[in-house]
């Protein structure tokens, strides 16, 4: 995002020269721009009028349109788990689908099937008997599968039959704790090895329960719903004495791994930690892989502009038992009246894993569009591409990332992250529009080159949106999202008015951009000794002649050192150097030859 950038939006603006003096002035007028921050909800419609897009058809060649809704909040932040493909090959989905504004009386869970053929007709009918949203699913007992949504006064309600695909649903409750209001925006996942554990997570709209405001409560099921235990559980190392609270859909499951099951909570404020049990859910510990300057954040703390989350979280389980988080980077700010805000313009997805320090504000950065000190570093997965055109338009409210609402999946040694990107060079001539990108890793922190699922001709007009990915594959991964030619959320920022929107099942090819994170032309050495204690040597063997750049950046991302090999010759080149005076921790070194780069770890003692 070095690159001119044009703004249109929340005020009136005339032309703009391209002198480099313009482009200094627009960088400075997008680095100011902030909004304030709502809190999520758990119901919500301001509109009466239904308007149906001229640009949404089902027999678009490039979309498999599984579903319908004129409901369009989809999440206040972070998805839940809405695909899931079984070992047989079929699939199912989920999600909210309600069609009559404003009140939306028969919203429900929409779902659909997948016979490993084909997918079943568009529903029009949700599962449930009551007004109900925000379903998750996973697979139950040997065949069966289970859905979980939050009602209007009867708590969590899960509806489950025992052969996926067919049959009629049986359901159970879950309450909340008593003189409470009830369980909202539940996340759950399955364990065991015929899936039979249920695991949930849900948070209290806006109540105080145990001293803490809306906290995470945790329940775990092995009878099916019939006892609890543990059951509205508040974990110490995130509760009151940690954090004031969390808003909804703030938190996310990573899909189990054998007994070693693990959520994020992490809401860009306050401090963002994985919880984690390797032994089903019987005992938990605290990973924190965000320090905020202000952990214990309520409203009342006046904070100039720091580095932090946008609130769209997830994680994954490698087969390892290693955590893998990615979240969108945005820009804070609180004037201590109970009113904080964001930076609409920030860039950035944000990896982690288990073997990385934890971020901080200072390493997240405080400029909208500053990303290399996180790329220096390892940090970053993604930032905002353009399509031959930089211009940014406008930019939409989801409260997101201009790279944001990620989702990791793993499988046979790979990271693959699905997320939904401002696309430069497609837009209205009001916003950009926002589209499904994705790009693959061996978990390491180098990524491959972006590819946007939805950059071709049939998506000019198309607004790609909640993407959720089946933790498992078959042959494909599959991704499904909420699409419609009109950026933004009717339901939640007063957008538009309420129009028709299409769930979309994407299909990814599997290792889709591994080529290019094997760079042919050179090889980079771990450096050795490693742990460095004085000196240190990394070699770099390349079949091309050409300069060959090393750069060396602390855990801040502070360039520390800096050198040129010109590369006249083939073969091996080697790098000697003298860390004697370097700080004791972790260093990231960069090999680039010609427009490949290659970063690794060095640790210095």
């Amino acid at each position: 995002m070095k690159k001119t950038l044009l703004f249109i939006m929340l005020v009136a603006v005339g032309s703009l020269s391209f002198a480099q003096s313009a482009m200094m002035k627009q960088h400075d007028r997008l680095q100011e721009i902030k909004m304030e921050k709502q809190k999520a909800v758990k119901d919500q419609s301001s509109f009466t009028s239904e308007v149906v897009s001229p640009y949404i058809a089902n027999d678009r060649a490039a979309d498999v349109v599984i579903g319908n809704t004129v409901y369009d909040l989809q999440s206040n932040a972070t998805m839940q788990h809405r695909a899931y493909i079984f070992p047989d090959g079929t699939m199912s989905a989920v999600w909210t689908m309600g069609f009559v504004p404003s009140s939306y009386p028969e919203r429900g869970t929409g779902y659909n099937y997948h016979d490993g053929t084909s997918w079943g007709p568009v529903p029009t009918d949700r599962i449930e008997g009551e007004r109900v949203g925000w379903p998750c699913i996973a697979p139950y007992g040997e065949t069966g599968e289970i859905v979980c949504v939050h009602t209007a006064a009867d708590g969590l309600l899960f509806s489950w039959r025992p052969v996926k695909g067919e049959g009629d649903w049986s359901t159970f409750n879950l309450y909340g704790p008593a003189s409470t209001g009830g369980l909202t925006w539940p996340r759950m996942i399955t364990s065991g090895e015929n899936n039979e554990v249920i695991h949930v997570i849900a948070t209290l709209y806006t109540e105080t329960f145990a001293g803490q405001t809306a906290p995470i409560l945790y329940s775990r099921s092995m009878d099916g719903g019939v006892t609890w235990d543990p059951e509205n559980m508040i974990f110490d190392e995130i509760g009151p004495d940690y954090t004031d609270g969390f808003g909804g859909d703030e938190y996310c499951w990573a899909p189990a791994e054998g007994n070693t099951i693990a959520f994020v909570a992490f809401g860009g404020f306050t401090d963002g930690a994985v919880m984690k049990s390797t032994d089903g859910g019987d005992n938990w510990d605290r990973i924190t892989f965000y320090n905020s300057p202000e952990p214990m954040y309520d409203g009342t703390q006046a904070l100039p502009r720091f580095g932090g989350g946008d609130s769209y979280n997830s994680a994954v389980i490698d087969a390892s038992g290693k955590v893998h988080v990615a979240f969108g980077r945005m820009l804070h700010a609180s004037d201590g009246t109970g009113t904080s805000s964001y930076y609409p313009y920030t860039d950035g997805l944000i990896y982690w894993n288990e073997d990385m320090p934890p971020l901080d504000s200072a390493m997240i950065g405080s400029d909208v569009f500053d990303l290399d000190n996180l790329e220096a570093s390892g940090y970053l997965l993604a930032r905002a591409q353009d399509h031959g055109d930089d211009t940014i338009v406008g930019i939409a409210t989801y409260q997101a990332s201009l790279t944001s609402m990620p989702q990791l999946v793993y499988n046979d040694g790979f990271i693959y992250a699905q997320y939904s990107a401002v696309s430069l060079g497609f837009d209205n001539s009001e916003f950009n529009f926002r589209h499904i990108w994705g790009e693959v890793s061996e978990g390491d922190g180098l990524w491959s080159t972006p590819t946007d699922y939805t950059g071709d001709v049939f998506h000019i007009f198309s607004e790609c949106v909640f993407p959720s990915s089946s933790p498992t594959i078959n042959t494909d991964i599959h991704t499904i999202y909420q699409t419609s030619n009109m950026p933004g959320i009717a339901e939640r920022y007063t957008g538009h008015d309420p129009i028709d929107n299409n769930i979309v099942d994407l299909k990814i090819p599997l290792h889709v951009g591994v080529n290019n994170l094997d760079v042919a032309s050179f090889e980079v050495s771990q450096n050795s000794p490693n742990p460095a204690v004085n000196n240190t040597t990394i070699v770099v063997n390349t079949s091309k002649i050409g300069q060959i750049q090393l750069r060396i950046n602390n855990i801040l991302g502070q360039e520390v050192y800096t050198e040129i090999d010109r590369g006249t010759t083939l073969g091996s080149h080697a790098f000697r150097l003298d860390v004697s005076n370097y700080e004791s921790g972790l260093y990231f070194y960069t090999i680039t030859v010609g427009n490949h780069s290659v970063t690794k770890k060095m640790l210095v003692k």
